[in-house]
């Protein structure tokens, strides 16, 4: 099987299985577990703040290890993580599950970049990784189906302990189905300990995001991305079930069809980037951002459904083109030597964002309204504009 097809199917596999349990977990934890708006967000938080802890150790396994080991044991906690929030609706299993999802995903994050840039020389990155997003979105199109019909047939929490035995199945097949041909360890591991593995790898790409202007914005966008996102994510569920009434049985399907449609239109989004904007991705991302902060006030504060839906609607489908061109942008930067780990230094930006940004603007809500949280996050997107612009100034076509 060629490298680029064992990427696309694993990675869509994996998104379809984990959208099997987003599409329907808002609706579980809402209605089945009874989570007010700052427990929502900290949900989150606890994620993040577990990410925050482990991606640099977990980043350096990939690097020592090899990617294919680290993608494994990452896919295997992640389904142990959705069993565990499946079988028990409560606050605190939900919040270990969350922190179990965090370490596994920490696996996960940068060791399937640093693999296939690896398995490719570096090359075609940005045909991979755009096509590859497509794939992934067809894949979640697929999950969104699949965990509505379940949650239909028989319940949500159903839906969400069978994508976890799915991911868990799915860790095992990788082992026999992916290659490893070459990847370069960073260095042996029987003279230096592992810790000081890690500083010097820390040193080394901390090196090479300071010698490049573009990396240095990418780092700080990331951040001020962390920061707005967790609003957003947490509390748009809740805005409809609580702002709008929509009951339990009226959501499975509503929030099926919003997932459905943003994925689509992010398949047409992403296709329509990649032949028509011959690789100005930060005026891709500045004109999306702009649009974004309309689309979330609007989603935020329109009290009319059809208006709200609309809106909810452009915000999701606009910020799902960040990561994939963000990903392109920083891998073309990037040695081959100690990538993971240094991608793992971007996730790990990410999470400071999120573990900063979740609680305030769950606190805000909580002791506000809902819609109040979620416009507050627009605060945090505008310097991404602002670097991004400086961005424009010194992208080289």
């Amino acid at each position: 099987m060629k490298t680029q097809t064992i990427y696309f199917t694993i990675t869509s596999l994996r998104s379809l299985f984990i959208q099997m349990v987003f599409t329907i977990n808002a609706i579980y934890y809402v209605v089945n577990a009874n989570l007010n708006p700052l427990q929502l967000v900290l949900i989150g938080t606890i994620m993040e703040a577990t990410i925050f802890l482990f991606e640099m150790p977990t980043g350096l396994v990939a690097d020592h290890f090899g990617r294919k080991h680290s993608l494994f044991i990452g896919t295997l906690i992640v389904g142990i993580a959705h069993l565990l929030e499946g079988v028990f609706p409560s606050f605190w299993s939900i919040a270990f599950a969350s922190g179990l999802w965090g370490l596994g995903w920490t696996f996960i994050s940068g060791a399937e970049e640093a693999w296939i840039a690896d398995e490719l020389d570096g090359k075609n990155l940005d045909y991979v990784f755009l096509k590859g997003a497509q794939f992934e979105s067809l894949g979640q199109f697929i999950g969104i189906i699949l965990s509505v019909c379940i949650a239909i047939l028989y319940s949500v929490k159903v839906s969400i302990i069978i994508a976890g035995s799915m991911l868990i199945l799915l860790a095992f097949a990788m082992l026999f189905f992916m290659h490893e041909t070459k990847f370069i360890q960073i260095t042996s591991m029987r003279n230096v300990s592992a810790i000081r593995h890690l500083r010097k790898t820390i040193r080394a790409g901390a090196k090479q995001i300071q010698g490049n202007k573009i990396l240095v914005s990418i780092a700080i966008i990331t951040i001020f991305s962390g920061l707005a996102s967790e609003g957003f994510d947490r509390l748009w569920g809740a805005h409809f079930i609580e702002d709008f009434h929509v009951s339990e049985e009226k959501s499975i399907y509503w929030f099926g069809a919003f997932y459905a449609t943003t994925f689509l239109l992010n398949i047409i989004v992403l296709y329509f980037v990649e032949r028509h904007f011959n690789k100005n991705y930060p005026l891709v991302l500045f004109i999306t951002n702009s649009l974004l902060i309309i689309m979330v006030l609007l989603f935020a504060f329109s009290s009319n459904f059809a208006i709200a839906v609309i809106t909810y609607l452009m915000a999701s489908s606009l910020r799902k083109i960040h990561y994939p061109l963000i990903s392109i942008m920083t891998n073309e930067r990037l040695e081959p030597k100690g990538r993971a780990t240094i991608l793992s230094m971007f996730g790990q930006l990410d999470a400071i964002g999120q573990i900063l940004g979740g609680p305030i603007i769950g606190t805000f809500a909580l002791y506000t309204t809902i819609a109040s949280g979620i416009a507050s996050s627009v605060i945090l997107i505008l310097p991404i504009l602002l670097f991004l612009l400086r961005m424009l100034r010194e992208y080289h076509l």
